[in-house]
């Protein structure tokens, strides 16, 4: 019972996002049907899990294109409520974030955002192409001591989408770089895939006073001046060129 009230006071919190209250209401019910439902999930099984009829299946369908609130603005409360968490992970006195993209494979042709997508990886097990979403994801690191969990903040279909007109066609790089500084606090840390060690990261993170842990590509080119030899020329020795 108190995990349920404690639910309930959490939920609670992201009131303010929705502009009336139906849509909120359909907001907990929803959130319920996802704790509830223990099978693949779908609206219909959210709506079975709550023990709900199939008269109510378009009011909850409608809900996902209500205009009473903006899903960034309803991410944004919830990472902000997450970070007043008194178990939030810190590095030098700073949140520290987690972020990445991955690649879902989907079997509808039709389906909004479906594309030939590239698997790089070195699991034999997974095919190199496949047709699917591709979603870039941020949360935030709570937990105590080595016990640290990635709790999801936001999550955006970032290819296959075209971009609305007058807006240019960004790179996943600087997608994943736009995500970042919309929802991360100023002076904060974020640990990323060595696919996002580029200048399109480093520049606007640098511009909005956050930081970046990563591993350096592979690809990368390092140049060192030449050090001054410290043996003498004598006889048999030949001195350095250059130096």
């Amino acid at each position: 019972m108190e995990l349920c009230q404690r639910w309930e006071q959490i939920l609670q919190q992201l009131r303010p996002v929705f502009g009336r209250e139906a849509t909120f209401d359909w907001f907990v019910r929803l959130m319920w049907g996802i704790l509830l439902n223990p099978q693949p999930a779908t609206i219909t099984r959210y709506v079975n899990a709550l023990g709900l009829s199939e008269s109510v299946y378009a009011q909850a369908l409608h809900w996902f294109h209500s205009r009473a609130f903006r899903v960034d603005e309803l991410c944004r409360h919830w990472g902000r409520w997450l970070q007043e968490h008194p178990q939030c992970c810190r590095l030098q006195g700073q949140r520290v974030y987690v972020g990445d993209g991955f690649k879902v494979s989907k079997e509808g042709r039709q389906m909004p955002g479906v594309k030939k997508l590239h698997q790089e990886s070195a699991d034999v097990s997974k095919p190199e192409w496949i047709r699917g979403h591709y979603f870039s994801a941020l949360g935030l690191l709570l937990g105590s001591g080595p016990a640290l969990f990635a709790t999801p903040i936001v999550l955006k279909l970032h290819d296959g989408l075209e971009p609305p007109e007058g807006e240019a066609q960004l790179s996943l790089v600087e997608k994943m770089a736009a995500l970042c500084i919309a929802f991360m606090e100023r002076g904060s840390t974020v640990i990323l895939d060595a696919y996002y060690a580029s200048g399109k990261v480093l520049k606007p993170f640098r511009q909005h006073g956050l930081h970046l842990i990563t591993r350096v590509r592979i690809s990368t080119v390092a140049h060192a001046p030449f050090s001054p030899s410290t043996r003498s020329s004598g006889t048999g020795t030949t001195a350095p060129m250059g130096l």
